[in-house]
């Protein structure tokens, strides 16, 4: 008998129950897995299908007529509200604790604009503000927030914080329609006449408040800082002054009512910062020169937060239409031309038409009335000069 009918008639090894069951479990465990695995694939094809071509569609959800889309920035995250009426073309991007009064703004080529920060970030404030513009071929910003409209097409001036770098906030711009032309005021404040805008501005800007600072020198109701009263070091408001910041942006209103664009440049500086400015002027120029245009530490009126620079800060700026109807309007709004021209030997500094100093009403009626570019120096009878 050969080995194949041996291995043919030689009994077979019986299986038990067990063992089958055994089996069964593992061959429903290996389908199980093959399914899962299936499904996995299958999700992830679908999933594939979706993102194809861009980024994934932002989830809508509708709301008594209100569409509220939640987009994603690289940067930034947002929700933006559009009505159904209008396409959802612009995001408020604003992830900190900035406030502004505008988010969005539409100008002519040429044309200027200052957003307002009415907040900042806590422990921070104006001095920190770090401007930056996505496209400066469509509008450019400077230091202070100045935007300019350069040609044509849309951008995104973005607001930081120097503290807080991720404190920050986004203002859509929109630049469109031919350049803007100024208008040249009439001159007529010398000669007593009362103009639109004077007329206009009925209510009387109050006093500012009265500052808790050891060394703060008071002629009646206004806080005197020049070279013979300074403030402390330790002073410091870390803003402009409310009551003058509403008051500016009312001038500010009606100068553009008039034509004229006027815009902030410099307020609120901290001792620190003057101390920083003054110190480079005294390196270019010598001490003798630097005191006849800066203020030493201590001695500056954008300490008190109470004074303003416009627009371009240097001589250019004298004589434009803009310095005009500063000169000749900015009374009428709490604000006096603190060093007016030929004054430098009262005052202490050389003639500055963009340095406004805000007041209030009564205050800047009376050194209106006096004529001759009055001073507070010469209303109060009181000198401007160091003391070493």
């Amino acid at each position: 008998m050969d080995n194949n009918d041996f291995e043919s008639q030689r009994p077979r090894k019986k299986v038990s129950r067990e063992t089958i069951r055994k089996r069964q479990l593992i061959a429903l465990c290996v389908i199980a897995l093959l399914l899962l695995i299936l499904i996995l694939l299958a999700a992830k094809a679908c999933a594939s299908t979706n993102e194809k071509g861009g980024e994934k569609t932002p989830a809508s959800t509708t709301t008594s007529g209100v569409v509220i889309t939640t987009t994603t920035n690289p940067a930034l995250t947002t929700t933006a509200v559009e009505t159904t009426t209008v396409p959802v073309t612009e995001t408020v991007i604003n992830n900190s604790d900035f406030e502004l009064d505008m988010y969005s703004v539409e100008l002519a080529v040429g044309e200027k604009v200052m957003p307002r920060v009415t907040a900042h970030p806590e422990g921070s404030g104006e001095w920190n503000e770090n401007w930056s513009s996505s496209d400066e071929n469509i509008a450019e910003v400077d230091k202070w927030g100045n935007i300019t409209a350069v040609s044509n097409g849309e951008c995104s001036i973005i607001l930081r914080d120097g503290l807080y770098p991720d404190q920050e906030v986004e203002i859509k711009v929109k630049v469109s329609g031919t350049p803007v032309t100024t208008t040249a005021v009439t001159t007529t404040a010398k000669s007593g006449a009362t103009t639109e805008s004077q007329s206009a501005n009925a209510a009387e800007a109050p006093a500012p408040s009265r500052i808790n600072d050891t060394n703060a020198h008071y002629e009646g109701d206004t806080l005197i800082v020049n070279k013979t009263y300074g403030l402390s070091q330790a002073y410091d408001p870390g803003d402009l002054d409310p009551t003058c910041k509403d008051w500016f942006y009312k001038l500010v209103n009606g100068a553009a009512k008039d034509g004229i664009n006027i815009y902030l440049s410099s307020g609120y500086r901290s001792f620190d910062y003057q101390s920083q400015i003054y110190s480079n002027y005294v390196r270019d120029y010598g001490t003798e020169t630097a005191d006849t245009f800066s203020a030493r530490p201590g001695y500056s009126e954008h300490q008190t937060g109470l004074a303003i620079d416009v627009n371009t800060i240097d001589d250019s700026f004298a004589g434009t239409p803009e310095a005009i109807w500063l000169a000749e309007h900015c009374w009428e709004y709490g604000f006096i031309i603190r060093y007016p021209q030929g004054k430098q030997y009262i005052t202490g500094y050389k003639y500055e038409p963009w340095h406004i100093r805000y007041v209030g009403s009564a205050v800047a009626k009376q050194i209106h009335n006096m004529g001759n570019d009055a001073t507070l120096e010469e209303l109060y009878g009181i000198t401007s000069q160091y003391q070493n």
